[in-house]
């Protein structure tokens, strides 16, 4: 029946996933996530297991990537009780940022996301559980709401937030300098799209439409010779709302 019991061929597809080395997934429309889902107009292959196959095994030799739309990237991500018979948690007042896209995303040394939008942001643990929606202001004073680029140094820990042609570095809740500084002393771009901390080269990287910028360590002076063209990344969209290193360094 279509209303009752389990379709065979999405266990078995999620069993052969668990087969080929993974595990489950926080993304609740996932094949790999904790519950069999139902098999309908959705595709059996969600972005998360996609991404999570190629990590262990590599892109197609073809060329063909997986390629996440801007803004797109975690849209799938819902908090989820492992205990709760549907997986989900009740849904709370406050703004939800799985209904439309973000402003920025970034990720700390202890592997949380945080994900921003308006004037609010979230928590997502590695688990997958997702926090309360929390004012800027509560955890760094000042922060303008609607920011464009995050990142956190996996150096020393500080967040660092641009909006327009201003910078802000926090170090827990509060700000290393007095003011925000202003992005065009250092040649920064205005309005960046995103912000990176890339654990091989040990420095922060902005990414604004077909170009990135890597920033001297400790300052917001670009280094010389950037910025360079986005092609050296094989595979970032341009005025991509976020971009992550992988959980390994990479």
């Amino acid at each position: 029946s279509r209303r009752r019991g389990r379709n065979l061929f999405v266990v078995l597809a999620h069993e052969i996933g668990h087969t080929l080395g993974l595990t489950h997934s926080p993304a609740p429309r996932a094949l790999m996530a904790p519950y069999y889902k139902r098999l309908g107009r959705d595709a059996l292959l969600s972005w998360d297991d996609v991404l999570a196959v190629q990590s262990l095994y590599g892109k197609p030799l073809g060329g063909s990537v997986a390629v996440q739309l801007p803004g797109k990237l975690f849209t799938d991500f819902e908090a989820w009780d492992s205990h709760s018979p549907q997986g989900r948690r009740p849904e709370t007042q406050g703004p939800k940022y799985c209904h439309s896209s973000f402003d920025a995303i970034t990720v700390d040394r202890q592997q949380r996301l945080y994900i921003f939008k308006g004037s609010h942001f979230w928590e997502v643990a590695p688990d997958g559980n997702v926090s309360e929606p929390r004012p800027l202001q509560e955890r760094w004073v000042g922060l303008p709401p609607n920011i464009e680029a995050a990142a956190v140094s996996l150096e020393d820990g500080d967040f660092y937030f641009f909006k327009g042609g201003r910078c802000w570095r926090f170090r827990g809740p509060k700000p290393v300098w007095g003011l925000p500084q202003l992005c065009r002393a250092g040649g920064l771009p205005h309005h960046p799209d995103a912000a990176l901390f890339f654990p091989p080269l040990r420095r922060l990287i902005l990414f604004k439409g077909a170009r990135y910028y890597v920033l001297a360590q400790g300052g917001l002076q670009v280094e010389p010779y950037y910025p360079r063209s986005l092609q050296d990344w094989g595979g970032i969209p341009e005025e991509a709302s976020g971009a992550l290193p992988r959980p390994d360094g990479s």
